[in-house]
């Protein structure tokens, strides 16, 4: 059985002042470097063979703590990158509730179906982010245990898609920071959520 743990960045400026951040690259604020030092213990009960992060600091600086205490050099994998919200990155969710209150209310509520003028659309960002997933599974060793430090949207489209889930309800699950989905892979069933929003120990 393979073991992948996906875990949400740390808490950023950005995520405490409602800030949708998208591709904007935002370090950790110090609650989050916290919670990165903290994922040293609650991941202390289980192996990790290899670690990854995505391209934007918020998730390099996560997993660094982690990386130092395993001796693990992170791999950078631009596929683990968060969904784009188009023109609306970097802005705060008052402001678009003053400009554009149908689009905001779309954003949370039929996320798959509004247009954000985005480079990268929800559908295409889950088959990038699917791909890169599946990719990396396909890597591991049969009994392996695997990290990737990634983001609150990307990792929601992933669980909709091993759920069978359409992308309208990306938003219907909560993932705080440094919560993690616990997903498992076996031979005969293939994958399955263990565990969801978990702030526990992994």
């Amino acid at each position: 059985m393979k073991t992948i743990y996906l875990v949400r960045h740390g808490e950023t400026l950005a995520n405490r002042q409602g800030i949708l951040q998208g591709w904007s690259n935002n370090p950790l604020d110090d609650t989050g470097r916290k919670q990165a030092a903290a994922l040293v213990t609650r991941a202390s009960r289980v192996p990790v063979d290899a670690l990854y992060t995505s391209d934007l600091i918020r998730t390099q600086e996560t997993a660094a703590p982690l990386a130092a205490a395993r001796g693990l050099e992170p791999m950078v994998v631009p596929g683990l990158r968060e969904i784009s919200f188009g023109k609306w990155d970097g802005h705060h969710l008052k402001e678009i509730q003053e400009k554009d209150p149908d689009t905001l209310r779309d954003i949370f509520l039929k996320p798959g179906q509004v247009d954000l003028a985005a480079e990268e659309n929800l559908a295409a960002s889950q088959e990038r982010g699917w791909k890169t997933f599946t990719d990396l599974v396909e890597e591991m060793e049969p009994n392996g245990t695997i990290l990737c430090v990634s983001h609150g949207g990307l990792i929601r489209l992933l669980v909709c898609r091993i759920l069978g889930f359409p992308i309208d309800n990306m938003w219907r699950m909560s993932l705080a920071n440094t919560a993690f989905v616990q997903v498992v892979q076996t031979e005969d069933y293939g994958f399955r959520v263990d565990r969801l929003n978990d702030m526990g120990m992994l």
